[in-house]
């Protein structure tokens, strides 16, 4: 029987790890996922018997907020009540998650759709610590990391669909700086054919996510040609095994023994601060690349490249409002710009990184003009990152030089380099772009190319 005879329908419960500088209900630093063993922990978030929890972090709610609004989802505002979410588990140091979901609870918000698929439910929740099953150590760096879980109706047909939506979801969060950056998102898959769903737990990559659909789809259609009934289970994907296996039978709300925290007040949302986070919101990705087609013309190209990334679109606007042509300077955004910033590791949102798109449209325009070289502006930019600057502080490094300066130049690497223009001469045409490179040595980078390459050529002979 063929995968499109059965109705799949797959879900997805999406854990992102919220953009805050502290940990949900402690002082403790969220740097954590990169810091050594156990650096980042205290007695609260280990689960230290005696000790309570501080009140939330104020941060983690408006980010999740702020998610929210971009769903377009229902926020609730009171009657959010901490639950404690009980199950038994190493990586689980005080025997319950704590969370605002579960049986009978009021969730954050509900509702909403994103990318054409309605979304269920999103809620606040603690991550756990991180287990290492090969030695059986306990990392606590990780537990009490604020996290938002989406849950999405269960309205995805495959595996690329999935994809797509998450891709789509990952570049939206980062605009509104709700999720951290290079933390991932971990995601619980729930896919049905005939029977009942399985959930697929932690898959922590799109390549994951995706071979792990693909696997489950194939094995349940398989399943029911043999007349076996599927039945609620969770799983986990064995990645170098290429396929699902068993972890438990499925549980119920009921098995994780809901009830309130008795140590935490509950969460009374204030709209006034609903409608300041709304203001606050920038254009999505979507409308971005809109307005990148239609109003400043750019291929669509270069357009996806911008809208990769919100202070990148955002210093192309502004770029743009200073009087650059973006149809013919495009490349000094999209290939020398991001050339300069991957070589130094670091991106515009980086706090260390102050590049104003006055500097850049001020350099576009001296290059323009003629008054120095592509390659001199090419090198000027090298010098950008970190911080930019104005040129004006700079006129007498950048001038280029006149022809007859180049003229000097040249004859100095003729009379430098014999061999070379020897072979030069016997045909050998690559010998020629080596003494061109010599006279922009020499010149820094200030002579024009083609002035120097016609000067060598004329007295060369």
């Amino acid at each position: 029987m063929s995968e499109k005879a059965f109705p799949v329908k797959i879900g997805l419960e999406v854990h992102g790890y919220l953009d805050t500088r502290e940990k949900l209900f402690c002082m403790c630093k969220t740097d954590s996922l990169s810091s050594s063993v156990n650096s980042n922990i205290c007695p609260i978030c280990t689960g230290t018997p005696g000790s309570k929890p501080m009140a939330v972090n104020a941060a983690a709610v408006d980010k999740l907020l702020e998610i929210a609004l971009v769903f377009g989802s229902k926020i609730n505002y009171k009657d959010l009540i901490w639950q404690r979410k009980h199950y038994d588990w190493a990586d689980n140091p005080k025997g319950y998650q704590t969370t605002i979901s579960g049986a009978h609870a009021t969730t954050n918000a509900v509702g909403g759709k994103f990318k054409g698929i309605n979304i269920t439910e999103l809620h606040l929740e603690e991550d756990p610590a991180q287990w290492n099953p090969g030695t059986g150590k306990i990392d606590y760096n990780r537990s009490g990391l604020p996290l938002v879980e989406i849950v999405t109706e269960p309205e995805f047909s495959d595996s690329e669909q999935v994809v797509e939506w998450l891709k789509a979801l990952v570049l939206s969060l980062s605009y509104i700086k709700a999720v951290r950056k290079n933390a991932g998102i971990k995601v619980d898959v729930n896919v049905s054919t005939y029977g009942e769903r399985v959930e697929m737990k932690n898959l922590n990559s799109l390549e994951k996510i995706r071979k792990a659909i693909e696997y489950e789809i194939a094995r349940q259609i398989e399943a029911h040609d043999n007349g076996e009934v599927q039945e609620r289970e969770t799983l986990a994907f064995d990645e170098k095994l290429g396929k699902t296996i068993k972890m438990r039978s499925k549980e119920g709300a009921a098995d994780y023994r809901f009830i309130r925290d008795p140590d935490l007040p509950m969460i009374v949302v204030d709209k006034k601060r609903v409608g300041e986070l709304k203001r606050g919101l920038p254009e999505m990705p979507e409308k971005k690349l809109s307005k990148l087609l239609t109003k400043f013309k750019v291929g669509e190209k270069d357009a996806k490249i911008l809208t990769r990334n919100l202070e990148l679109v955002e210093f192309f606007e502004k770029l743009v409002e200073f009087g650059v042509d973006p149809g013919r300077y495009m490349s000094w955004i999209t290939i020398e710009l991001l050339r300069v910033l991957n070589y130094n590791k670091k991106s515009l949102e980086d706090e260390d990184v102050e590049v104003k798109p006055e500097h850049l449209a001020e350099l576009i325009k001296v290059v323009a003009a003629g008054e120095i070289t592509v390659l001199k502006g090419k090198q000027i930019m090298n010098d950008m990152i970190p911080k930019s600057f104005s040129l004006k502080d700079h006129k007498g490094e950048i001038s280029s030089i006149d022809e007859s300066a180049i003229e000097n130049l040249c004859q100095q690497v003729i009379d430098e380099n014999l061999k070379v223009v020897t072979e030069y001469k016997g045909g050998k045409d690559a010998s020629l772009n080596y003494l061109i490179g010599q006279v922009m040595r020499l010149s820094e980078r200030r002579a024009d190319f083609k002035v120097a390459g016609d000067c060598l050529k004329r007295l060369i002979g």
